[in-house]
């Protein structure tokens, strides 16, 4: 057995140990139970959004730390990623407002992918420069002159008459980056559908998402050689997942297209909600689209009491371990690298990364749930199986396990708090495992 470690106490991290204390264990000690026969979902992979605000902070590193930090994200020798998501055109981890396309141009005659060479694209043949990626696209909102408010921002609506020129503009997108080499391989129709934002973003109704897809984007899709691109609806909140994905899915034709329910962790941490759409829905994949910890009080922006905390990283592994345990398949984080401020973001709604860049300075900080995320990533392979994993110190402990395609076996537990000893028992076979408090372990057997 090997135990690979991180605590929040010693402030060390990726400390692997060969653990030889097998045999008998505690049994007055909480315990941790895997049961290999009992397996559910398949693990899809990891990743992070490749934005305009990543490539801007990237920009600040010498070209050796660039690469260092992209190598550190898809290598197998890093997080090992295997997912990403890109947006089309801007979102609010863009440097302001851009689209493809000139104003009131239907005809699509001015699209041009020229914003995106800036920063976007040359960051996303990097990553891929590095290992074959599987790509979500994920658009914010439409051109403002395509919405009944005239704005990309603060919500409004997609006007019936663009429904056409909207599915055009997104398959176009589509078709540009294949030209260069950037194949699109998932969507989503629409970031955030329920959420009136100050940055770009776009309502959609459940019904008006299920028109869109099945009568626009859909046929448009198939008529342009991409039909196998897997649809994702929703792309919001896990507390409203199951009502949602309950009306876009009502139609037997488009619950036959859509691959799967894209969601994100803000608002709740109503997981069960998970596996009820499971339950309603179990041929449909469930992906989490987003997350990322929103630094909200303007005097901790750009300090150690905002970026980089323990807490942070805690909340992660937190999540992500009860999320799988209720059948989501695979997890791709909001930003990958932001600067100190927690962007740039053009409309000041600064977040916390896995890695910062000092602006000034040129600095890459690694921050600590970089390394919580690596205890998943690095070790919990695409094409895993969960396997039961139950523990009786559920306040305190939190756990998840999985069986890699090549036989290998993986158990995550977080101790949130100062948990010491534990039983770990696998197919009835245990030992004991001490813990450091404030800790997460990731159990090879």
């Amino acid at each position: 057995m090997k135990i690979i470690r991180s605590s929040a106490r010693t402030k060390k991290v990726w400390e692997e140990i060969a653990y030889r204390d097998c045999g008998e264990f505690d049994r007055d000690a909480p315990t941790v139970v895997v049961d290999t026969s009992q397996k559910f979902q398949t693990h899809c992979g990891f990743g992070g959004a490749l934005t305009e605000s990543t490539g801007a902070a990237l920009s600040k590193a010498t070209e050796k730390d660039r690469r260092r930090v992209l190598e550190n994200y898809y290598s197998k020798e890093g997080l090992n990623y295997n997912l990403g998501r890109i947006s089309v055109h801007s979102n609010d981890f863009s440097l302001g407002n851009y689209t493809y396309v000139s104003a009131e141009d239907r005809e699509l005659s001015t699209f041009s992918l020229e914003r995106d060479e800036r920063f976007v694209l040359p960051l996303v043949r990097e990553a891929l420069s590095i290992r074959k990626l599987e790509l979500l696209s994920s658009a914010w909102s439409p051109p403002a002159w395509m919405k009944t408010n005239g704005d990309m921002n603060y919500g409004g609506r997609l006007r019936k008459d663009c429904y056409g020129v909207w599915a055009d503009y997104y398959v176009r997108f589509l078709l540009e980056l294949r030209k260069q080499g950037i194949e699109v391989s998932m969507l989503t129709a629409q970031n955030e559908p329920e959420a009136v934002q100050l940055w770009d973003s776009c309502n959609f109704t459940a019904e008006e998402e299920a028109d869109f897809l099945e009568n626009h984007l859909i046929p448009r899709l198939d008529e342009n050689g991409l039909g196998n691109v897997k649809i994702l609806i929703w792309d919001h909140n896990r507390d409203r997942v199951v009502r949602r994905a309950s009306v876009t899915l009502a139609g037997e034709k488009l619950r036959k297209r859509v691959w799967g329910v894209g969601y994100h962790w803000y608002v709740s941490c109503e997981h069960g909600n998970l596996s009820a759409l499971h339950a309603l829905f179990p041929e449909k994949h469930i992906l989490l689209t987003e997350s990322s910890v929103e630094l909200t009080n303007a005097a901790e922006q750009g300090s150690e009491q905002a970026s980089g905390k323990w807490e942070h990283a805690e909340r992660y592994a937190r999540q992500m371990i009860h999320d799988f345990n209720n059948f989501s398949e695979g997890w791709i984080d909001w930003n990958m690298v932001l600067d100190e401020e927690g962007g740039p973001n053009h409309v000041s709604n600064f977040c916390d990364a896995h890695v910062t860049v000092n602006g000034k300075t040129g600095e890459v900080t690694y921050n600590p749930s970089f390394y919580y995320v690596g205890h998943f990533s690095r070790y919990i392979l695409p094409g895993a199986r969960r396997m039961l994993c139950l523990n009786d110190e559920e306040k305190d402990l939190h756990t998840c396990a999985y069986e890699n395609p090549d036989g290998s076996r993986v158990a995550v537990i977080l101790n949130t708090d100062w948990v010491k000893k534990i039983a770990f028992i696998a197919d009835g076979k245990g030992c004991n495992i001490t813990l450091p408090p404030r800790s997460i372990v990731t159990v090879l057997f």
